[in-house]
């Protein structure tokens, strides 16, 4: 087992360089057959930065149907008659009053001219992370990602939000490419089909991916003698698992919930197991605590809970604990004479290497790893290693 804590002056260090979590918690407004609800997404985090995204849901079988983009602006309203205003979706709660109420005002002025309002909410005062682990099982098959924490007052509810970065690797490194007649690389133009050698470190073989888990991570204290969660697993991955087969980063958010934060939430989990969408196809099940103003009846989509929240961060270095075996996929290469060069280029096969026997290619998904994951080359400014 390996705790965040031995490596926290690191953790702190790079938490500071990186873009900060913001209080969005990913689900999709897709809901069966209907669509053009308004879903507001977020949280009112007190003491910290939010950010909110308002939209209008999907029709989960026309995926077309989404109708038109909203414009709309955004605020926090406090119990004391202070207003927070937002810039570009974010709302700055660093300074306000945890012993006030809060909520969230949203007016849309197109396509329609609607205001929706949270229910005015106390902040749930959220106990900070004692620990956050993984754990490899004996067999070496899985790894759990479990968290602790703890207060001193009653039971509660929790919610944690797993934001991830991870580099991996394609299967076949390559330190040349192949490039079409008239191709236009770094300022110079190859009238004629050529390999040419990747510059400055450059290649296909080391990718980048930042996402927020969907999965809904929440739990309760309330059955329990005391409020306290002990290596509470989170999530857990196969020793197959791309996101941890080379370095992984994981900035977890805990919230408090109010019961009927908990409920709802709940509420999504189940309709999630059960029809495979977030929102099941009865969608009035899962009324949250926004409404219009002017037309209670109309569903709103989302739930805004108020709270301060905790994060803690870690890194788990596959090097090191020879957990995952995933190498990305890899099929047979072909020695292509340069007359097929083009024609395969274009099916998607990449070049990769000269050997004696010629020029080897293989399917792009082999030698380019943006081709694989949804990763890019863009790596983090923060990332603790120089690869390119």
């Amino acid at each position: 087992m390996r705790f965040s804590r031995h490596s926290i002056a690191l953790v702190l260090v790079l938490a500071m360089l990186m873009p900060m979590n913001s209080c969005v918690y990913d689900f999709h407004p897709d809901v069966a057959g209907r669509a053009g609800y308004v879903a507001i997404e977020g949280d009112i985090l007190v003491g910290d930065t939010c950010r909110f995204d308002v939209r209008l849901s999907t029709d989960l079988e026309d995926k077309r149907n989404e109708g038109e983009p909203l414009s709309y602006t955004l605020r926090v309203e406090s119990s004391d008659g202070v207003t927070y205003p937002s810039q570009d979706n974010f709302v700055d709660l660093t300074g306000a009053d945890i012993s006030r109420d809060y909520r969230l005002v949203v007016e849309v002025t197109a396509p329609f001219h609607r205001t929706y309002a949270s229910q005015w909410a106390s902040v749930q005062i959220t106990p900070p992370i004692d620990s956050l682990v993984y754990d490899i099982s004996e067999d070496r098959s899985t790894m759990d990602i479990s968290v602790s924490t703890h207060s001193d007052g009653p039971g509660g509810y929790y919610r944690w939000d797993a934001a991830e970065t991870y580099e991996y690797h394609s299967a076949i490194y390559s330190i040349e490419f192949y490039v079409p007649p008239g191709t236009v690389y770094k300022g110079k133009t190859y009238p004629q089909e050529a390999i040419i050698p990747f510059e400055d470190g450059e290649n296909y073989y080391y990718c980048w991916k930042s996402q927020h888990r969907s999965d809904l991570l929440t739990a309760s204290t309330m059955d329990l003698t005391e409020d306290r969660l002990v290596n509470h697993t989170l999530y857990s991955f196969s020793n197959m698992d791309r996101e941890v087969s080379s370095l992984y980063f994981l900035e977890l958010s805990q919230t408090r919930l109010s019961e009927e934060g908990y409920r709802h939430w709940e509420k999504m989990h189940s309709n999630s197991t059960d029809v495979g969408g977030l929102f099941s196809p009865e969608p009035l099940e899962l009324r949250g605590n926004i409404v219009n103003v002017d037309d209670s009846d109309e569903l709103v989509l989302g739930f805004i809970n108020v709270s301060t929240v905790s994060r803690v961060s870690m890194y788990i270095n596959n090097s090191e604990e020879q957990f995952s075996y995933w190498r990305g996929p890899s099929y047979g290469d072909m020695v292509l004479d340069s007359r097929l060069w083009l024609n395969y280029w274009r099916s998607g096969y990449r070049f990769a290497f000269y050997s004696d026997d010629g020029p080897h290619w293989f399917p792009g998904e082999c030698v380019d790893c943006t081709r694989i994951g949804g990763g890019t080359k863009e790596r983090p400014s923060w990332w603790p290693n120089d690869r390119k």
